[in-house]
């Protein structure tokens, strides 16, 4: 008679059996993890040498003009974001051949009222009195200029600016001074009515020779304050143009900016190779939008990356893929 016998193995053996595979599975993670994690940071290496070329590239394509040896960019800094895209902060030169006026901001005056029309005798009123910011609220805004390589432009826009000052001040002084004067006729001439009702015959032809004089002196300010009405309009038509004139300057600055880096991204963009086609490339360009208080608004604009490699193969424009970028003000 033939026997057998069945292994049945022990609660220990199943245990130990259990535990080599919990540990089997945690290196092969760790591997994995490892590996994974070797692959990620080689991958972000080569990625952070694409955007240090690609700063390069920018920097020197966006030239103010054709032939300028002058650029557009005064500084760039970029990084990479995860599921996002890479993100470039531009500060812009603020110079270039036709634009070097460093877009200063100079803090006009309160706009000047014209003087009103005196009346025969009457005194200033507050109302009649011209208002002039005082110097502390003149302010020139250079911002993050450099101050050694802009030195001869710096000079010339303080001059301009203490020009300007300069006029105010004489305004402001010849305003106080017809103020003045007028005040002093007014007293004069009520105390000669004042002594009319009271003074003989003889007397009252020479308080009237008096008030003849007093409105003699009354027609004589009336022109020296159409003359500072003038004054007024002249200096307040000269802020007038050069707001005008740096406003220009500025926008055509900005828009030869912008027009410079999309067409860098169409010719070298397709070189951000480890940036997913999904994801984005971002410009963030400082003070390049409205003004806000002081200063300007950053602009921001948001490109696809599906559209930058299309316009680098020549199947977008790089007109149309500025047209396709998002862009906002913040």
């Amino acid at each position: 008679m033939k026997t057998s016998a069945t292994f049945l193995p022990t609660p220990n053996f199943r245990s130990n059996v259990a535990n080599l595979k919990a540990k089997v599975a945690v290196v092969s993670a760790t591997l994995l993890l490892a590996f994974s994690a070797q692959s990620a940071d080689k991958n972000y290496d080569h990625l952070h040498k694409q955007l240090s070329i690609m700063n390069d590239i920018i920097l020197s394509s966006a030239k103010a003009t054709q032939n300028s040896h002058q650029s557009l960019i005064r500084s760039i800094d970029s990084v990479y974001l995860q599921g996002q895209g890479a993100i470039f902060t531009i500060n812009s030169a603020h110079r270039g051949s036709s634009h070097r006026q460093f877009f200063q901001t100079v803090a006009p005056l309160e706009s000047l009222a014209p003087l009103a029309a005196l009346e025969a005798l009457a005194p200033v009123s507050g109302a009649d009195r011209i208002i002039i910011s005082n110097d502390e609220e003149m302010v020139i805004d250079f911002g993050d200029v450099d101050f050694e390589e802009h030195e001869d432009e710096i000079e010339r826009v303080i001059e301009v600016f203490e020009q300007q000052r300069e006029g105010a001040r004489e305004i402001r002084s010849e305003q106080r001074e017809i103020a003045y004067e007028m005040r002093d006729i007014d007293r004069q001439r009520k105390d000669i009515e004042y002594q009319l009702q009271r003074a003989e015959k003889k007397t009252q032809n020479e308080l009237k020779t008096e008030l003849k004089k007093l409105e003699v002196n009354r027609v004589a300010l009336n022109k020296n304050k159409i003359k500072l009405e003038q004054k007024v309009t002249k200096l307040n038509k000269q802020r007038e143009a050069q707001q005008i004139s740096q406003t220009k300057a500025r926008k055509e600055h900005f828009s030869a900016l912008n027009n410079a880096l999309v067409e860098t991204l169409c010719l070298y963009g397709n070189g951000l190779r480890e940036v997913p086609s999904k994801e984005y490339v971002s410009f963030i360009i400082k003070g390049a939008g409205k003004q806000q208080d002081r200063g300007f608004k950053d602009q921001i604009l948001v490109f696809n990356k599906k559209d930058i490699n299309a316009c680098a193969n020549s199947k977008l424009t790089a007109k149309k893929l500025l047209a396709a970028a998002e862009q906002y003000q913040f």
